[in-house]
């Protein structure tokens, strides 16, 4: 575990704090089927193991060198459409707002565009957080991210902690040196301990805070 101070507590949105993966693999399973030819199991397990990248990056991977500049507006499309009927996870305002009264900077950060996250979090009242930061040209999930609240708040990546559900979420983590907590839904323990070995693993959000306090008593 851990033995720095942390100081700033990073979030991802979909499917962390938002119940929003099943919305948008089954979206992506539809296009991914009827545009090219991939059966369904191929569909969902090539869209899970590229979700934590904005879905543009993600088509360059499933489908290099095509254009697909059609099933990426169409996805988006979709995505704006229902976003906001998408619900929090039951714990996500509670756990938040423990963590501010202990007194932890916070922060949300998506591959998603910005504009969408903020009113999306605006719409469910959860503005307890010190930071939106989604995808923006030249601004992404990761480093750009990383960087961003390292300036603000003069920070060094030992103080910052990433929750994630994506094992791209945990590659961006490990490779700026982030502490990174994966939270189970897609993908389980074994899959992002082999990325970062022994990264703690979560069920609910509730757990978060108990992982922090840990990282403080190994101090």
């Amino acid at each position: 575990m851990r033995k720095d101070v942390i100081k700033y507590v990073m979030f991802d949105f979909d499917g962390t704090i938002v119940d929003s993966m099943p919305f948008l693999e089954n979206n992506a399973v539809y296009l991914l089927t009827n545009q090219y030819d991939f059966s369904e199991e191929e569909a969902q397990k090539i869209y899970r193991e590229t979700t934590g990248l904005p879905f543009l990056q993600q088509m360059e991977i499933i489908a290099p060198g095509e254009d697909n500049s059609q099933i990426i507006n169409k996805f988006e499309k979709m995505k704006i459409e229902r976003i906001y009927e998408q619900k929090l996870f039951a714990d996500s305002y509670k756990v938040l707002e423990e963590l501010k009264e202990l007194e932890y900077l916070l922060g949300i950060s998506s591959g998603t565009i910005e504009a969408i996250i903020v009113k999306y979090l605006y719409k469910q009242g959860l503005t307890i957080v010190d930071d939106i930061l989604g995808w923006r040209p030249g601004f992404e999930k990761g480093k750009d991210h990383f960087n961003f609240v390292k300036s603000k708040y003069k920070l060094s990546s030992s103080n910052i902690a990433f929750i994630g559900d994506s094992l791209n979420d945990a590659r961006r983590a490990k490779a700026e040196n982030i502490f990174f907590i994966g939270k189970e839904g897609m993908f389980q323990t074994k899959h992002f301990q082999k990325i970062i070995r022994e990264t703690p693993v979560i069920s609910s959000l509730k757990e978060v805070k108990e992982i922090l306090e840990t990282c403080e008593n190994e101090k």
